[in-house]
Formats: structure tokens, C-alpha cells, sequence
């Protein structure tokens, strides 16, 4: 929780050497969506109210796959009724006109006359109190309604002057009642076949097989600093600390239990895995919602420590209190609300009757990891690439980790591989397995081996493909507790790129230090001799700070002896220089193409990266489960040496291919586009004239943005306030073409 103390040692809990560091995440790609806030009945969703089903005995997940109940927004649906609230009564029940307002201390009605008193005209004040009435009053900010029962006054003051015909003849109304007729329409929504299998109310925490270390069972449900849409708890200050994530089940009916029933609740956890350990102020906690309080009670608490081990709780349900019809429990973490951090792994939750104190196995044999790729060296690469070489770039054997959680060893069935694309079955491989008995309590690599023959169908003639691998393992001894985690889908997708990692950042990477360079090696396999790139594709991870605004050059050097050598190409071209920026907030996948100024040639082994324009760190995502370090390259000024750092940078070249409009593609070297600008050097007044409509944008040497301003024929800039030096005009039209002039400002 203490990560904010340690910024000016280390920054942000980084890991650093030299200048180069590994920072925790800010946000989380994967968690995109909002899901509503939890109440113990029902979930509140703006005006929607979705009621929860009970659920019995058992409740098991080992989170391998989604269990969390969805949450439709759609007032049409068919399960979705509608019912309207308004917030004032009188006493009897009779519906408050919408024209009367009350006030809740009393109001008065005054009059005046004048007398004469001792022969002088003098003016008398009476008042009275006007009537009071009780009215039922509901809050309609809260669901369930709050209803209370309280004494009111209208809200009225009359003032009477007696020496008129009119009688009262001043009424005054106060502008800001106390209490007014409002109205509010709820939609209520009812569970449907879609929840009977659901056991989770909210989703703050973030299901996955990224971030544990070694698990009994594919999944976990991860605890961070991070909402259901992937952004910090708490913005709004450096350090913020408090209650984080919730997993919390459906109402369950424990009535028909009693202590005698040996009711046991257990679950595996473990702290930090490959995200952040959370510190000794931190915690996890299990908390038991009792129906008859209306409150939640902790049972269970643990606080933060280092470890890669998973430790195990089971414990019983020893408190008659519990046995109720609604009883639900849940976990909860506390830690920094700022990000991806202090993070739990949770596991194999299981909650049951007739257990004992030695019940302590989950009986499972089960798929721990998903794989990673069937290609040799790669996650991903062209399609185009893979259709010459398919036979040399699939793997002949695909190994995929299992455990088994039993007393006893598993006897292992027939099972296969199966590939699919587009729904229709392309290939079965049958498991040929060497070892029938799967040992107790031990990892166990199943090994699906399709031979040096296999390959993804090359003849498929589409541009981008993703093939659908299925694994699947089987056996007769029981018991098995779960099969959901016996079967687990691949998918391989081959679009314009090459890449090492999955898809997933478990931490940000950068640099730190003005013009300084990070190289990632590609090489092309045997059978691919060139090529041309046309982009690079990123995904920068926010940590501490947001460098959005931080430009830096894209940078291709070709190979030296296994290191960085001469440049290929370079945007940093001080005629026609090109900037570009971190780009965040870009939904699951997370990747920005940076688009070339110009298509690159490349051959055999090359480098793609940056040049820093400012000092501060970039964070580009950076893969833990992915461990290409040889191939990471950073250069502060001394020349370039590899990271210490054990992962993969999220960083993919990606080449021209079929979906490219080549002849439409952006050229900023194109001397025959119409854009003019003049005079230059200029002095007080720059005028740009182009035949397109687009947008001016203009930017300083040292990257920073000026401004931006739309153009569809001329455009008059005034240039008495600029400072003296070289600027750039970049003219974006609005068919995506793209031109950079530097011009010259001299008072």
C-alpha cells in the first residue's frame, strides 16, 4: 500500500538499473466495461434495479471460465418491468399535487393596520403560524426507497394589509422549498436462464491467467488497485489507500443447514504472482452477509507479504447465525487505489456441505496454463509470411501444463487437438500419449504432437486468418471435481505482424533520459528473406505519469554482431521531422499503429524502436510471460546494452499486405502536394493555402504542440508572438493524407 512514499527513491515502486525501469500499471486494457455497484437484494444500475436469484449449495469456481452474472441495459427486454416512485404522500396516501411545496420549520401569514394611537397614525404586526400537515416523504436517492413520516409547513408567507380591499393581498412563495413533489420511473429486471449458472454479483476484480505463478487450475480472480473498467479506484490523490475490489456471490439459502452439516467454505490464494506484492498494510479479507442484521461480518483476514507460493484456507461455518436464506459472502482487498497494484491471486473457491477437516484436496485434474502460440518463435506473424513457410513455422508439439490436485494419479483417456476455422473443423489430432497415469499432487505437461508434417491450412485465401485450436484432456477416474477446465480454446491469429508477446502487459517499461533509445531485434524466419514495413504497432501502458504529450522519433537500425547497428530509417529527419505520441485508452487489444512516413525495406535480422525527444519515461507495455530479453536493447548515450529485465516488449512491426491501399498511402515525401505556405522566413503573418480540407497543426523543434486549427482553403496565421526558430506545419487532410513543411519565424 506504501507505494506513494517511495516515488523519489525509486519511482513508483519501479525496478530500476541504470536508467532503465519496470513500473506497475495504471490501468488494465482488459477491463473496459462498466458493471453496476453491488447491493445485498439487487444490483443498481442508473434506474435499472436487477434482482438477484438464490442460489444452493455447492458454489465452486476455479474461475477458468466467466461466472459473473451480466448486466443488460436494455428496458425493452422481456424480463424488464417498469414501476414509478414519487417522493411525497399526504398521511392518508393520496398523491401530493406537483404545484404544492412544503417547507420543514414553519412559515407564518402577517398583517398590518394602522390605528391611531394617542393621535398619531401607527402601524400594528400581527402574525400567525400557518397550518402544519404530515406527509409521507420517500427519498428516491436510495433503493429501497427510504420512507419516513414527517410534519411540514406550505410553503407560503401571506402578508395582509387591512386598509386594503384585498384581503390578503400580497402572497409570498419561497423559492427553494424544502420539499417538492418529485418522480422517478425504476426498471426492475428479473434473473433469466442466462444467471443459473452465474455465482458473482460484481466485477471489480480481473479474471485471467496472466498474473498467478504457478497454479493448480487455469483462471484466477486478481485483486488491484483497478475498478471494473480498468481504471484506478481513486484519482484524486497521490497515495490514495482504501477499500478496492470486491468479489461478492449471489444471495444463497443456507436455512436448511445447521452447524451439524459440516458446512465448509475453502480457496487458495496467493500474494502478488507476477503483479506487485502487496505490502504488510494491505490485505485480503472474507467477509458473511447475515439477512437478519442487514450487515456484513469479517471472518477471515490476511495482510500483505511477499511470496510466489499459493497457501490454503478451509474453514467451517461454525456460527448458527449464518444459516439463513440470503446469506452471501465475499472477498475484498485493501491496498493503493491508484493502480494496478497490491495484487492477490484467488483460486478454486469452493463452498459446501459435508466436508471435514481433511477435505482439503480439489480432486481435479485440470489445464493450468492456456498455450502460448503453435508457432516456432512467434505469437503471431503475417499470414502472407506463414502461407510460404507454414510446415517450418508450426510447431510439432505443443505443450500445455496440467495439475493434478488428487490423492491419486489420473488415468488418462483418448483426447485430441482439434482445429477449426470459421466454425467448420479443419484438422483432429488424436493425443498420443507416452504416460497413461497422471501422478498425485504434481504438474503434469500434456504433450499435443501433430508432427513436422502438421500446418494451419495454408491454401485458406483470406488476408487475415485466426484459426480456433482446441485441447481438451479426459480421464475416467473420479472424482473430478470441475470439468469446465478440462478444455481450453487457442486462438491463432495471423493478420500483417510479427510478435513475441500475448497480448498482455503485466507491467510498463522505460527509459529515462533525453534522446535516449530503445531497440526490440526481429529476425525473419528461414524462407523470408525481405520485406517492407509499413508501420509499427504499441501499446504504452499509463503508470505514474501520463507522458501522452511526450513526442518521440520512430527509429529501424538492421543488425551489428547481435546488436544495434547502422540506422535504417529514422522519422527524426531534420527536413521533414515526424513526431509521434503515446497512445493510451485503446480498449482490449490496446495496440496504436504508428503509420511510416514512408514504406521501409527490411531483410533478415532488424531492430524497431524510438529516439526519446524529452527525458521521460514512455511505458510501453511489457510482457512478463514472454521472456525475450536477449532481444531488448537500450541505449542512454554510451551505446547500446541489453535489458536486465526478464519479458517482452509490446512492440510489433507490422508489414504491407493485401489490406493496404498502397497507392493512397500517406507519402510525406510527396513534393507534388498542394500545399503552399508563405512568406518563409516569415515575420508577423504566415498564410497556408492547400486545395484540401483538413487540419494545420503546428509544433516546435522540440516536439511540443502549438496548435491546431482547421483549414479548407487558406488560413492566416499570426506569427508577431512566436518566438524566433524553426517551426513545423503538418497539414493532415481529411483522406488521411499527410504533409510536414518546416518554415522559418524571424522578427
Amino acid at each position: 500500500m506504501n507505494k506513494f512514499f517511495f516515488i523519489l527513491i525509486i519511482g513508483f515502486c519501479g525496478v530500476f538499473h541504470g536508467q532503465e525501469s519496470l513500473e506497475p500499471l495504471k490501468t488494465n486494457y482488459a477491463l473496459m466495461e462498466n458493471q453496476p455497484r453491488v447491493r445485498n437484494n439487487a444490483v443498481e444500475n442508473n434506474d435499472i434495479i436487477y434482482l438477484l436469484d438464490t442460489i444452493d449449495l455447492p458454489v465452486i469456481d476455479d474461475f477458468s471460465t466467466n461466472k459473473f452474472k451480466f448486466y443488460s441495459s436494455d428496458t425493452t427486454a422481456y424480463n424488464v418491468v417498469d414501476s414509478s416512485w414519487y417522493a411525497l404522500y399526504e398521511f392518508g396516501g393520496n398523491l401530493i399535487s406537483v404545484f404544492d411545496t412544503y417547507m420543514s420549520n414553519p412559515t407564518y401569514s402577517y398583517t398590518y393596520d394602522s390605528v391611531n394611537i394617542n393621535g398619531v397614525d401607527t402601524l400594528i404586526e400581527s402574525s400567525t403560524i400557518n397550518d402544519s400537515l404530515e406527509v409521507i416523504v420517500k427519498d428516491l436517492n436510495f433503493y429501497p426507497v427510504v420512507m419516513d413520516t414527517i410534519v411540514v409547513w406550505p410553503n407560503r408567507t401571506t402578508v395582509d394589509s387591512l386598509w386594503t380591499s384585498f384581503s390578503p393581498d400580497i402572497t409570498l412563495v419561497s423559492p427553494q422549498p424544502d420539499y417538492e413533489q418529485d418522480s422517478l420511473t425504476l426498471f426492475f429486471a428479473s434473473p433469466t436462464s442466462d444467471d443459473v449458472d452465474k455465482l458473482w454479483i460484481d466485477q471489480d476484480v480481473f479474471i485471467n491467467d496472466n498474473y498467478p505463478i504457478n497454479p493448480w487450475t487455469i483462471g484466477v480472480a486478481t485483486f488491484d488497485g483497478l475498478d471494473e473498467t480498468g481504471y484506478p479506484h481513486d484519482w484524486s490523490a497521490s497515495g490514495a489507500t482504501g477499500w478496492a475490489d470486491d468479489l461478492t456471490s449471489k444471495p444463497i439459502d443456507l436455512s436448511s443447514y445447521s452447524i451439524g452439516d459440516s458446512v465448509y467454505i475453502s480457496f487458495f490464494y496467493q500474494a502478488g504472482g507476477l503483479g506487485n506484492a502487496p505490502e504488510s498494510d494491505d490485505s485480503l479479507v472474507l467477509e458473511f452477509y447475515l439477512p437478519s442484521t442487514s450487515s456484513w461480518q469479517s471472518f477471515w483476514g490476511i495482510n500483505g507479504f511477499t511470496s510466489d507460493e499459493w497457501y490454503y484456507e478451509h474453514l467451517i461455518l461454525d456460527d448458527p447465525t449464518y444459516f439463513q436464506n440470503g446469506f452471501q459472502f465475499r472477498f475484498r482487498s485493501y491496498g493503493s487505489l491508484m493502480g494496478s497494484l497490491d495484487h492477490w491471486n484467488l483460486d478454486y473457491v469452493y463452498l459446501n456441505e459435508t466436508r471435514s477437516g481433511s477435505d482439503t484436496l480439489m480432486n481435479d485434474w485440470a489445464f493450468t496454463q492456456p498455450p502460448m502460440t503453435l508457432l516456432d518463435g512467434f505469437t503471431a506473424m503475417p499470414w502472407k509470411h506463414y502461407q510460404q513457410i507454414a510446415q517450418v513455422m508450426t510447431l510439432d508439439q505443443v505443450v500445455i501444463p496440467s495439475y493434478n490436485s488428487s490423492a491419486g494419479q489420473k488415468l488418462l483417456q483418448p483426447c485430441a487437438m482439434n482445429v477449426y476455422y470459421e466454425g467448420n473443423l479443419e484438422n483432429t489430432i488424436p493425443y498420443n500419449a507416452s504416460v497413461l497415469n497422471v501422478p498425485s499432487l504434481s504438474y503434469f505437461d500434456m504433450l499435443y504432437s501433430p508432427g513436422s508434417s502438421f500446418e494451419l491450412n495454408p491454401m485458406i485465401n483470406d488476408t487475415f486468418v485466426d484459426f480456433q485450436v482446441q485441447f481438451y484432456l479426459a480421464s475416467n477416474t473420479t472424482p473430478e471435481r470441475l470439468k469446465d477446465n478440462d478444455t481450453i480454446i487457442h486462438h491463432q491469429i495471423f493478420e500483417n505482424y510479427y510478435a513475441y508477446d500475448d497480448g498482455s502487459a503485466e507491467a510498463a517499461y522505460g527509459l529515462v533520459g533525453q534522446g535516449a533509445e530503445l531497440a526490440f531485434r526481429f529476425v525473419l524466419p528461414d524462407g523470408i528473406s525481405n520485406d517492407t514495413l509499413r508501420s509499427v504497432k504499441m501499446h504504452f501502458s499509463p503508470s505514474v505519469n501520463d507522458v501522452s504529450g511526450d513526442p518521440f522519433f520512430i527509429q529501424i537500425w538492421e543488425d551489428s554482431m547481435g546488436m544495434p547497428g547502422s540506422m535504417i530509417y529514422t522519422t527524426d529527419d531534420f527536413n521533414l521531422p515526424v513526431f509521434y505520441y503515446p497512445q493510451y485508452n485503446l480498449g482490449v487489444n490496446g495496440y496504436y499503429e504508428y503509420l511510416l512516413p514512408s514504406l521501409v525495406p527490411v531483410s533478415d535480422t532488424f531492430y524497431i524502436g524510438w529516439r526519446q525527444s524529452s527525458a521521460e519515461r514512455l511505458n510501453i507495455g511489457f510482457d512478463k510471460n514472454v521472456n525475450r530479453k536477449q532481444d531488448i536493447y537500450y541505449n542512454l548515450g554510451t551505446g547500446f546494452q541489453n535489458t536486465i529485465f526478464e519479458g517482452s516488449l509490446m512492440m510489433r512491426p507490422a508489414f504491407t499486405s493485401a489490406m493496404d491501399n498502397v497507392a493512397s498511402f500517406p507519402d510525406f515525401r510527396d513534393n507534388d502536394r498542394q500545399l503552399i505556405i508563405f512568406p518563409n522566413p516569415a515575420n508577423f503573418m504566415l498564410t497556408i493555402k492547400t486545395d484540401l480540407a483538413g487540419v494545420v497543426e503546428v509544433f516546435d523543434l522540440h516536439g511540443r504542440h502549438l496548435l491546431s486549427q482547421d483549414i479548407s482553403d487558406e488560413l492566416i496565421l499570426n506569427t508577431q508572438h512566436w518566438e524566433n526558430g524553426i517551426y513545423l506545419i503538418q497539414f493532415s487532410s481529411q483522406n488521411g493524407m499527410k504533409e510536414v513543411k518546416k518554415i522559418i519565424i524571424q522578427h
